[in-house]
């Protein structure tokens, strides 16, 4: 099959959306399948969004189907697939409109929540099948938008097993842990992901001088870039514990599984507004599967198994005592770290590698052929 990957994310980026697209692509690939992809070639939207739409009336001839990850990118897609009669898929993975909310409250911004409700639901309406990262997002559309449950496939995210795996290159993990500054005794609590709202790191920042009056041989390890950074370092120095924290801001792709491997825990702190709507299908999670690592994480639907397969511990969102204790119970229990590393190690690749994934997917797309 001939498939055509749209979209307008920036593909030199270190994001989880950018792996995502990129493991799906590689994943069809290797099934056989030719697949072309057009990403954002420049920082402008609008000048992306009309070089999209040229490529589109150019390239769309031959492939067979469009494959739009999000909805502007199937807006954009309308017209040529109507002109070429081209069967067109819609990928989601959150609701923008729910995240468009979450960043200001103004009446310019509920204008804006307004406009990307209509064109998600007319991307909704307008494309065969719906690829949905989480049962939540599926039930969203067929709530709000009328779309019918027929019409969506859920297929979680996932890991690249290859890429993301425990090391035991000591030696490796000890010069790491010396370019960031971090002591041999001790212990790293690491999160990994797009410094935003929804994220919950406030809660992980706020937790910290709680966690430091029991114990102060940690260091919190913050992997990754966003709107909030500049915010969280001043949080961070206000509190007073700006000696335990280390931001390293956008990092190569290749080097997130070091860093996750030198953690003792890994967490996930998402808030409850957006997630308890959406779902979740969170990338940071199974990679720090992958990796061995036990997790902290927030209660949100998606992430049940966490507990029932005794992968790590769950907490209510932003809730700092619950935070605390998790991470308490955790630091001082070595042993169990441990057992929860190799449990979630085992699920991740029973369930959550990428070439599965890219199998379901192949499987949606050939029902349209």
């Amino acid at each position: 099959m001939k498939i055509l990957y749209i979209t307008l994310e920036d593909l030199s980026l270190h994001k989880g959306s950018v792996t995502h697209i990129k493991e799906i692509v590689a994943g069809l690939q290797k099934r056989g399948h030719q697949v072309g992809l057009i990403g954002r070639p420049w920082k402008s939207i609008v000048l992306s969004s009309l070089f999209l739409l040229i490529s589109l009336f150019g390239k769309l001839p031959q492939y067979d189907v469009i494959y739009a990850r999000d909805y502007h990118t199937v807006i954009l897609a309308l017209l040529p697939r109507l002109f070429f009669r081209k069967k067109l898929v819609y990928e989601i993975n959150g609701i923008a409109n729910e995240e468009q909310k979450l960043k200001k409250d103004s009446f310019l911004n509920r204008i804006l929540v307004f406009l990307i409700q209509e064109a998600e639901k007319i991307a909704t309406k307008h494309s065969e099948r719906i690829v949905s990262v989480t049962p939540q997002i599926g039930a969203y559309l067929n709530h709000n938008y009328d779309c019918s449950k027929e019409k969506i496939k859920v297929i979680t995210n996932g890991v690249n097993m290859r890429k993301f795996y425990p090391i035991h290159d000591d030696a490796l993990l000890l010069n790491w842990r010396r370019k960031l500054g971090i002591l041999g005794e001790e212990i790293v609590i690491a999160f990994v992901g797009n410094l935003a709202p929804w994220q919950g790191v406030e809660y992980l920042i706020k937790v910290a001088p709680l966690i430091l009056k029991e114990v102060r041989n940690i260091r919190f390890l913050i992997i990754g870039d966003g709107i909030l950074r500049k915010a969280f370092k001043a949080k961070v120095n206000r509190l007073g514990v700006s000696d335990h924290f280390i931001f390293t801001g956008m990092i190569q792709y290749e080097n997130i599984p070091i860093l996750i491997n030198i953690a003792d825990i890994c967490v996930a702190p998402f808030i409850s507004r957006r997630n308890m709507t959406t779902g979740v299908s969170p990338l940071k999670v199974f990679e720090y599967m992958a990796c061995g690592k036990p997790i902290v994480c927030s209660r949100i639907e998606g992430l049940e198994f966490i507990e029932q397969e005794g992968v790590g511990r769950l907490i209510p969102p932003e809730d700092v005592m619950s935070l605390q204790e998790g991470l308490i119970d955790l630091i001082k229990n070595p042993q169990e770290r441990i057992m929860m590393g190799n449990k979630g190690l085992q699920i991740v690749r029973e369930k959550f590698d990428w070439e599965l994934k890219s199998a379901l997917i192949e499987k949606v797309l050939e029902e349209l052929a």
